[in-house]
């Protein structure tokens, strides 16, 4: 894939590569990817696996004849269980782009869940200085509105469509762990100022969506957790 994306970017001729690709700005490389969308197009499979790349920006038809084609894609079944993930992808998405993404999934696939981990809580101070710090990296976020809180996170989902949508932060989580999980996980690597994690933890959150109450209720979050050890 290094190989293929050097090769991609290279002939476009946006300015000379070295082997770290650091002299291509962070605009450079946007317009090349949105100037290569059918080259950038990769397919792996082994028969049980399929790894595919696509750009979620896209119209979420395209993403289906990806997602289901038996020829070019990974041969999905609409009507299957099927459970989609999601770690920090629609907070860099516009809003519209996101929205159109989930109202599609949910549409498409009536048996579906969808497990989504982002940032949440990022209207107050802390949240703030967390915004900062990203755009001090250059690292915009368009899809912050949707990260006020819980209920912002929530309403997304019910808004496009999803019949069930629930979220809890990270430490909402943790605190569903057995007490000796946490204890062994705490005791992994020695953190200086756990108050900070905490903070932290309080500005990430987990939402569970879902069509299908039977596939994944979320009523059963914390029974599974119970069981990590």
């Amino acid at each position: 894939m290094t190989i293929q994306r050097r090769r991609l970017l290279e002939s476009t001729n946006a300015s000379p590569l070295k082997d770290d690709n650091l002299n291509l700005t962070v605009n450079q490389k946007t317009s090349v990817v949105d100037t290569l969308h059918d080259n950038l197009h990769y397919v792996f499979e082994t028969g049980r696996f399929h790894l595919l790349s696509f750009d979620l920006r896209r119209s979420v038809q395209d993403l289906l004849d990806v997602l289901c084609s038996t020829v070019n894609g990974a041969g999905c079944s609409k009507s299957c269980p099927t459970l989609f993930l999601a770690e920090c992808v629609l907070v860099y998405m516009s809003p519209e782009a996101s929205c159109q993404l989930i109202k599609g999934l949910s549409v498409n696939f009536p048996r579906a869940s969808f497990l989504h981990y982002e940032q949440v809580n990022m209207s107050d101070s802390f949240g703030s200085i967390m915004i900062k710090n990203f755009r001090a990296r250059s690292c915009e976020l368009p899809g912050l509105n949707a990260c006020h809180s819980l209920a912002t996170q929530e309403e997304r989902f019910f808004k496009a469509g999803w019949k069930k949508a629930k979220g809890w932060t990270i430490n909402q989580v943790y605190k569903m762990l057995p007490s000796s999980t946490r204890y062994r996980v705490e005791h992994l690597e020695l953190l200086d100022d756990l108050e900070v994690t905490m903070q932290l933890f309080d500005h990430y959150c987990i939402l569970l969506a879902t069509n299908d109450e039977i596939i994944c209720p979320d009523e059963q979050l914390k029974e599974s957790l119970a069981t990590i050890e």
